[in-house]
């Protein structure tokens, strides 16, 4: 009897060992999980924290700068929001004082909503592919919350969201709340809505639809201070 208590004994010791061990590893594991989780954290904040340096640089240097969008129908002029869409802004002011822009026309004009520009394909006198064109490399969105009333300037894109954003751009001419956080609003019309409202109601084609009849250019973008 005596014998069958040591051994019962010895049988609970080794099963507490066993499971003191198992303890011990999972415990270890996960030491080392979490060590490698804040390894993985520490290089994304590193990361986030050279991006945000980059887009604030972009913001101080891009802040106060407007330009000047010299049509055949007049001169509108417009403001930045380098602090709401900083890539945009930038991309932007850098073609228009490139001459991207130059010679390229209004190609889609819809009266109480907006006018659309800014695609290299419109240089020429051949409508039907104004409207499809634009860089290869592709911006990403900088979604944010500026209204699409009138006078705001924002980034068009194609149906698919993910494909990011190129060249082409537009003025509201209306007040469109559907395309808030759904396209990149990076700018208002401070002086030439007029211009705007000319342009918006001039005499379109059906194919392709909409279509200023008659093209309305963009001579050059002036960019000042």
């Amino acid at each position: 009897m005596k014998k069958m208590w040591v051994f019962a004994i010895l049988i609970a010791l080794l099963a507490g060992s066993c499971s003191d061990k198992e303890k011990v590893e999972r415990l270890e594991n996960e030491r080392k999980s979490l060590a490698q989780e804040n390894e993985r954290l520490k290089t994304d904040l590193q990361k986030l924290q050279k991006d945000y340096t980059k887009l604030n640089f972009l913001t101080q240097k891009l802040d106060g700068i407007k330009a000047r969008i010299v049509t055949d129908m007049g001169d509108i002029e417009v403001k930045f929001f380098p602090e709401k869409a900083p890539l945009h802004v930038f991309t932007f002011v850098s073609r228009a004082e490139a001459g991207f822009y130059n010679g390229t026309q209004f190609h889609r004009v819809m009266p109480n909503f907006m006018i659309q520009a800014g695609d290299p394909n419109s240089k020429d006198d051949n409508p039907n592919d104004d409207g499809t064109g634009g860089p290869i490399a592709m911006l990403p969105h900088e979604f944010n919350d500026i209204k699409h009333v009138p006078g705001i300037l924002s980034t068009a894109r194609v149906p698919d969201i993910s494909a990011g954003a190129g060249s082409q751009f537009f003025i509201m001419h209306g007040t469109n709340f559907n395309l808030d956080g759904q396209y990149t609003a990076f700018g208002e019309v401070t002086k030439g809505m007029d211009v705007v409202n000319e342009i918006a109601t001039v005499r379109t084609m059906q194919r392709p639809q909409n279509h200023p009849v008659k093209p309305i250019r963009i001579r050059r973008i002036e960019v000042y201070k």
